[in-house]
């Protein structure tokens, strides 16, 4: 490989990772919503994905359970699980987890 074809091979590489972030990202979700939510709930909220419906996972975007359920509730479940969804407590930070319930929130439909 020559030099030119190592710095333009580079350059696309920087070009790809800067101009095509990941879904959540560009929608203003966190790395970690895509890592840890998004396989039940999907990268919409609505849990319209494979594993979300095996394990009935939520649609976090209804209106009505959003206006139901506190923050507390919400990093509660994040913290140590509910139902079939997974503890993720001893993975993430209290402020990681704080950053998933403002993620939830943002999906919050308008009907």
């Amino acid at each position: 490989m020559t030099r030119h074809t190592a710095m333009a091979s580079l350059a696309t590489l920087v070009l790809c990772l800067v101009a095509f972030p990941t879904a959540a990202r560009a929608e203003g979700r966190s790395e970690n919503f895509q890592t840890y939510c998004t396989p039940c709930h999907g990268d919409d909220g609505k849990a319209d994905t494979e594993q979300g419906k095996k394990k009935g996972a939520r649609d976090l975007t209804k209106k009505k359970w959003q206006a139901s359920v506190k923050d507390d509730r919400l990093i509660e479940s994040i913290t140590k699980g509910r139902g079939k969804m997974p503890a993720f407590g001893k993975k993430l930070s209290e402020d990681e987890i704080k950053a998933l319930v403002k993620d939830v929130r943002d999906l919050k439909a308008t009907s």
